[in-house]
């Protein structure tokens, strides 16, 4: 942990546990692998920290690590601890004469690795689309992907020095939020009439011997036949943009920006319905993102050229992005620097749903190799709906239990419920977990 890495972990624990309507001074200094954080100039906090041992037992091997299991800041669900192995305490004390606190406990070294990343840029481990797997992660190795491991020890320790130190100070909560994202993989349902009869009667008959679905199918298929703009994809994008309008929410688009002649293009952005379906976005006062394409996650020259292209259609300055099949690496985020964007909303395990970087905060990302702060800001994806149909094969009902548990530890520590809802999955039989999942969601 060097100076760098220790002041960007405190900033976002300060920032999530003490938020002030006037900022919040501290100072902090290391010495015999214990944190001291002066809050104020008054108030102290001593931590403890890993030492190299209990490093390697941290990334590699939990077996002999001191670990114990607590009751959150709301007292709602069990936050996992590490304690060094050299410290005997077992829990936080304080004196009050002091203004001290003394945390047995490293907080810091398990929020860096997970907020800045570090512990997927340290594997070579990957999956089939060159995405690091949550069976490989630490939040897979101890069981904390349902929490904001990060956002938690922060709520612990506005808990502990309220009350243990009882300073006077003027917190002011932050207003969690429901971030509704959508990226646009596919334009269209219909292109030509054989090739939505073979959509219909091919899949919706045949395949999924759904009677519903055809005659759905067949009522948007007519509709697309008198106006090709009444697609049930295109549709689909009002839809959401009003859903989200209606209620008070932004959505985000996400469009891809690529030529029919590119690889992994399933519509080009020069398609004359583009700038018909960015109308209906602004009209809505909705925002619009790159969806970058498949490849463009390793390629500057890609990013850069889908960047200009959208901007050109749109109009406007594009500062948002969202890669294609959510792939990242620790290049990506400096191709991210060099394009020009400012906010990402990428970072999401497409197998499994939850807290892949342990907040639910925006936050900055972490450049490791030049041991800096960068200045693009992570919006943590919290649920892909794919991840609930394709990859967990949830009911309705497990679906919107784990979602109802998700967004309970976001409001519990403050934070902003990101949620991904493809614009082609509110037809078919996707309907219905659309109208069951998604729009309660909304409500809420």
């Amino acid at each position: 942990m060097t100076h760098n890495a220790l002041k960007y972990t405190l900033a976002h624990l300060m920032n999530v546990a003490l938020p002030m309507s006037e900022p919040l001074d501290y100072a902090f200094d290391v010495a015999k692998n214990v944190l001291t954080v002066t809050i104020g100039g008054q108030y102290k906090l001593h931590m403890s920290m890993f030492g190299n041992d209990d490093m390697k037992l941290f990334m590699n091997d939990k077996g002999d690590l001191n670990m114990l299991l607590c009751p959150s800041a709301d007292q709602k669900a069990m936050i996992p601890l590490f304690r060094p192995s050299r410290v005997s305490l077992h829990e936080v004390t304080s004196s009050q004469e002091d203004n001290e606190l003394i945390i047995p406990f490293d907080l810091v070294t398990p929020s860096f690795y997970i907020l800045s990343r570090e512990e997927e840029h340290r594997s070579d481990r990957r999956d089939a689309h060159g995405r690091f797997r949550y069976q490989d992660s630490l939040a897979y190795s101890y069981n904390f992907i349902d929490l904001p491991l990060v956002d938690e020890y922060a709520m612990l320790l506005r808990k502990w020095i309220v009350e243990m130190l009882n300073p006077r100070l003027d917190i002011a909560p932050r207003k969690s939020r429901i971030i509704p994202t959508h990226d646009i993989d596919l334009l269209r349902r219909f292109h030509n009439p054989w090739q939505a009869l073979k959509s219909i009667f091919g899949r919706d008959l045949i395949l999924e011997h759904s009677i519903p679905a055809t005659a759905a199918s067949c009522r948007e298929y007519l509709k697309w036949r008198k106006n090709s703009r009444q697609d049930p994809y295109i549709e689909a994008i009002r839809e959401l943009a009003q859903e989200s309008y209606n209620l008070g929410l932004e959505s985000i688009f996400f469009f891809k920006a690529q030529l029919p002649d590119e690889n992994d293009c399933t519509y080009g952005i020069d398609d004359p319905d583009i700038p018909y379906c960015m109308d209906i976005i602004n009209d809505y006062g909705m925002k619009v993102g790159l969806h970058g394409s498949y490849d463009s996650y390793r390629s500057a020259g890609l990013l850069k050229l889908e960047k200009s292209r959208l901007e050109k259609v749109h109009g406007a300055q594009v500062s948002m992005v969202r890669q294609h099949y959510l792939r990242y690496s620790e290049d990506t985020l400096c191709l991210w620097q060099s394009a020009g964007f400012a906010d990402d909303y990428t970072l999401c395990y497409a197998e499994q749903p939850g807290f892949r970087c342990g907040t639910c905060h925006p936050y900055p990302l972490y450049d490791t190799k030049r041991d800096c702060v960068t200045n693009i800001v992570e919006h943590p994806l919290i649920v892909m709906d794919g991840s609930l149909f394709d990859y967990l094969h949830l009911s309705i009902s497990e679906s919107n239990h784990l979602i109802n548990s998700l967004l309970q530890r976001c409001q519990a520590v403050e934070g902003d419920f990101v949620i991904l809802w493809h614009n082609h999955l509110l037809s078919r039989n996707y309907r219905k977990l659309y109208q069951k999942i998604y729009l309660p969601l909304l409500k809420k």
